[in-house]
Order: structure tokens, then sequence, then C-alpha cells
């Protein structure tokens, strides 16, 4: 699944660790966040889903909830999966 997100404030490079922090700490048991890098503005984060969380519900689920969880320290742009 990828993450692709917008800071807030500062820039993208500035903001990278604390994307990967944000999200890691959001996902707790649910994943872990593999890969991140930055192109242009935007921020992309690759997670690896736990495998008790592999179905179609849940990936679901995350999909709505991760935007709602990081809305206030980044602004996500899409999530694909």
């Amino acid at each position: 699944m990828k993450v692709f997100i917008k800071h807030v404030s500062g820039s993208a490079k500035a903001n990278l660790e604390r994307a990967k922090d944000e999200l890691t700490r959001v996902l707790a048991f649910r994943g872990n966040v593999v890969s991140a890098k930055v192109s242009g503005q935007r921020i992309t984060l690759e997670i690896a889903i736990n495998p008790r969380w592999e179905n179609d519900d849940k990936v679901g689920y995350l999909k709505e909830w991760i935007p709602a969880k990081i809305r206030k320290v980044f602004e996500v742009i899409s999530v694909s999966g």
C-alpha cells in the first residue's frame, strides 16, 4: 500500500522523518513503513500490511482511517492499495 501525503508546514524533505514516525504510530500493529521518499512537495510512504490485515475489508478500512488520523499534521493526497 502507498500513501501520498503533503506536509502542512515546512518542507517535504524536513518532514520526511516526522511523516514516517507519524504513520508508524498510527499503524501500530497493522503494518510498517518500509520506505519513504520525497518527490517535489509530496512525501510517498510505502507500507507493508500485517498479514492478519491483508483482506479487502480491513485494507479498505485503513484507506479511510489513515487520512482521518494524520490530517492535523499532513494532508493525505491519496492512498493506493
